[in-house]
Order: structure tokens, then sequence, then C-alpha cells
């Protein structure tokens, strides 16, 4: 425990000094001077500490709101208002209760990232809870953050994160990984830093570098496969859920949460309403949208042909709905069978909409019809129109073969037509 010295023991020594821990970058010399640079580089160091002496030495490197001391300007801020609060204790008549170490901020530990990260799960968690966040985002950044986030920023406080440290952390990830997932990572820890900043828990959230990652590889499947793909599901209620999934293009979470009060048969109608979190009802769909589609023939005929089931669900298994695993499992088995290599998003919801686009269906119509908010989530489809071209190839006057070097048409002679 300090004792409080008499006013009379103060000294200037005790105001302290800005100094640095770094060397020059570039020469790998002292800095010196006020305030700080390389004698030779003119570099200014990025990081400084106050040097304190009351009694015994102090080294204060972050401000009382726990902020890095990260320019001469700020560390001078902050030696100038420790000395006015010397000052002013040095000039009153009480008792002389100045302490360097109430300038240390006490809950560093909170900003620790390892730390603030878990809170943020924590905050995501209540936003679950009120049914704003799914239970699919949690669980997938979660793993990004055990394996890549948490490894490499553990201790480090989220106030000291900037440009470099981020650049870094991009350029040590695994190259195996795919540029999609790096650019996930990325946009998780973007976010978490953006939170903070909203919070005011720091006080700019840095540059992030740009990840291209180029148009996505839309793999799509056409009527033939997925008549062969249902070839390999025998399981009747299992057989109609991929037939609603081919046809309806739903997602497969909202074909999973269909009941029976969303099918009107009379008008061949069926509402999209609602959506499963990986095991649980939402009463809502991903885009808080309602969507009544028109309900294919195939489909009635399949619905039709189902019992109904006393929870009110269209699809289920032993009582309840068809689970997210049970739906991946069944997918694999029948596209393994087919020799098909799809995901079940890409044969269900993506085909729908590539087979769409083939066929001619305006983009409005097909946005409409998946629910996209945005536009661009359509676009994406339209370079898919591959069988507008082949008809156009598939014209005699305008087959490929018949086009000369300077664009004219020649017959196969080579002759001039």
């Amino acid at each position: 425990m300090l004792t409080n010295p008499h006013p009379s023991d103060y000294n200037l020594s005790m105001v302290g000094k800005i100094r640095t821990k770094e060397r020059c970058p570039r020469c790998k010399g002292k800095f010196e001077g006020e305030p700080l640079r390389c004698p030779a580089c003119k570099i200014p160091p990025t990081r400084y500490y106050l040097d304190l002496y009351w009694k015994r030495q102090h080294k204060l490197y972050s401000d009382q709101d726990g902020y890095p001391l990260a320019s001469w300007e700020q560390a001078s801020r902050f030696l100038a208002h420790i000395r006015y609060e010397v000052d002013r204790e040095r000039k009153s008549k009480g008792k002389f209760t100045f302490d360097p170490r109430n300038y240390v901020k006490r809950d560093l530990k909170a900003y620790r990232f390892e730390n603030y990260i878990q809170a943020w799960f924590e905050r995501r968690q209540k936003e679950i809870d009120r049914g704003h966040l799914s239970r699919g985002y949690l669980r997938s950044v979660k793993s990004y953050t055990v394996n890549h986030l948490i490894p490499y920023f553990g201790s480090v406080n989220i106030r000291e994160m900037n440009e470099g440290m981020i650049e870094d952390f991009r350029d040590q990830l695994p190259v195996s990984l795919a540029t999609k997932t790096v650019a996930n990572i990325l946009g998780l820890l973007r976010k978490v830093l953006q939170d903070a900043h909203r919070r005011r828990d720091i006080e700019r959230v840095p540059f992030f570098p740009k990840v291209e990652i180029g148009d996505p590889d839309i793999r799509w499947l056409d009527e033939e496969d997925q008549v062969k793909v249902l070839e390999h599901i025998v399981d009747p209620v299992r057989r109609a859920f991929f037939i609603f999934s081919f046809h309806q293009a739903t997602r497969p979470g909202e074909a999973r949460a269909l009941r029976w009060e969303d099918i009107d048969f009379r008008r061949d109608q069926v509402t999209i309403r609602a959506a499963m979190d990986e095991e649980v009802y939402r009463p809502h769909t991903k885009e808080r949208d309602c969507r009544k589609l028109p309900l294919h023939k195939n489909v009635r005929q399949a619905l039709e042909a189902l019992p109904r089931d006393i929870t009110g669900f269209v699809f289920t298994f032993r009582g309840k709905p068809l689970n997210h695993k049970l739906i991946y499992k069944t997918w694999c088995r029948a596209t393994l069978g087919a020799g098909i290599d799809v995901t079940c998003y890409q044969g269900t919801r993506h085909s729908g909409a590539s087979q769409a686009i083939n066929a001619g269906v305006h983009p409005k119509v097909i946005q409409a019809f998946l629910g996209h908010k945005d536009a661009r989530s359509t676009a994406r489809y339209a370079h898919l129109r591959t069988d507008t071209l082949k008809e156009f190839w598939d014209k005699p006057q305008s087959s490929p073969d018949t086009f000369g070097a300077n664009g004219k048409v020649v017959n196969f002679k080579g002759k001039k037509g």
C-alpha cells in the first residue's frame, strides 16, 4: 500500500516523461527529442507510455478509458491532465491523495479480444432468443472464431487493433481456405469491430483489405437430372418434400416449416410464411416476407397423396418436422445413386431459379418468386441463360461455322453467301 507523501516531497521527476519502447523500423535507432523522432529517418514511434515515479516507478501505456497511447499528442494531453491533477492536489489544503494507479483502467480484461468476442456472442444469443438472428448464422461464425480469430488475436486489446494487424492476420490464414471463407472470416471480424465502434468501445474501425471473391460457380440440375435423383428416394414424405423443393424453389428451411393451412388446393396456391431455424420453428422467413406462390401440378399430386399429421406440418418424420440432418442424408444417398454431384441447395432452389431463367421468365418475376429483397441476389442467375444462346446457334443462318474472319457469312466451302 502506497503512503501519501507530503506535498513538499513532490518533485518534477514524478510528473513524468513520455517514452517509447520502440526502435526505428528503418535504421533500428533510438527515438529522441520532443516530440520523439528518429534523428536520421524522421519517423515517429507508433506506441508511447508515460514514465512516472511516485514512491516507485509507474508506466502507463493507456489513458483512463483504456485507449493505447498511439501518438505524441495523445500522450502529451494525458500527461498534461496528470500534471494538472497533481498541481491541484499540491495547492489544496486537504489530504494529498494523488495516486498514479488511479489512472490505470481496471476493466481492461474486457477489451481482450477473446473476452470481448465472448461478450459479443452473448449479445447475439439474446438476438436469437428474440427471433432477430438465425441459429445457423451463429453456429457458422463460432467455427471461424474458434479456429482462426481467437488463436491469432486472443490476448490483443481490441483498441490496439490496426490495419497492419488485420493484414498480417489475413496473410497467415491457411492457403487451403476458399476465398469465400477468407472473406467470411474478415467479414465477421469487421462486424465485431463495427459493433464495438457503435458501442463506443473503440474510437475507429480499421480499414479492411478487400478480398476479391468473383462470381460464384452456381451449379444446378435440369428437370431430367432431378427425376434421376427422385428415382433413388423411396420414402413418400421425403420424396414429396423434394418434389416441392424442386418446383417451388423454396429454401429448405421454408419447406420443412410448411403447414397444411398454408396450402390452398382450391386456388392451387401455397403460402410461404415461416421457416425452420435449425430445428426450431420460426414464424417468419429469412427475409420476413409472406409469399403466395402458384402450386405446381406435380407438387399438388404429391401433396394430395400424403397423410395429414396431427402436428399440422406437411413433411414430418416420427411426429416432428423433417430435420436438417435427415434431409441432408437423404439427398446425399440419392445423388450418389444417381451419379450427380451437387448440394441440396443447388439441386433445389438454385435449380428452380436456373430453369426459370432458361425458360425466359422475367427476372422480376423470379425475384418475387424466390423472395429476394435485393435484385442483385437474382441477377447472379442471369449468366445461366444458356438455352437462349443455344437456340440462336441452332439457327442455320447463324451457325458458328458460317462466319468468316471478316464477320461476313460464308458457306462451308469458303465462298461468300
